[in-house]
């Protein structure tokens, strides 16, 4: 890692959240339960010097037995970049949200809410973005089923007469 002042602030903060610290393609990654987002994601934008005060991006992942809401840091003030992951339940994936902290994440909670049912809390209007209200499931979790391409053929078929 070629900024060892980021690495050494980023692993003061991981013991402060009972996070890991791993490095993936040059890029510092602090791993962390969701209850200690909001810690750790105030810590390093506020890291002296070299802060991670720019929220470029915000996605979710489901990991099969656990999901996982991933935050794209950079800096503002210079060429530092970091990754957190906050991991939660699959069955009841609750966070808080940074909203309050970056008012850009609003959009990209309401996108990870609609396709992963990740619930933010204190965000302040989570509600669909992309499917309809009455859509039920969350597309791009594991778990969703869809038919398989010879049920589509089929009401294709009828529907187009042939």
């Amino acid at each position: 890692m070629e900024n060892k002042v980021l690495s050494r602030y980023v692993n003061e903060l991981a013991s402060r959240v009972n996070g890991v610290v791993e490095e993936s393609f040059g890029v510092l990654v602090l791993k962390v339960q969701a209850t200690y987002i909001i810690e750790a994601l105030t810590g390093a934008k506020s890291f002296p010097d070299v802060p991670c005060d720019f929220l470029h991006d915000l996605c979710g992942v489901d990991s099969g037995d656990h999901i996982e809401v991933v935050y794209q840091l950079s800096s503002l003030h210079g060429p530092q970049l970091m990754r957190v992951k906050a991991t939660m339940d699959r069955e009841n994936p609750v966070i808080d949200s940074v909203t309050r902290i970056w008012e850009g994440a609003n959009y990209l909670e309401r996108e990870a809410y609609d396709m992963f049912g990740i619930k933010f809390k204190g965000h302040p209007n989570l509600k669909r973005i992309y499917m309809w209200d009455d859509f039920e499931g969350y597309p791009l979790r594991k778990d969703y089923v869809t038919e398989p391409i010879e049920v589509r053929n089929v009401v294709r078929t009828r529907i187009e007469g042939e």
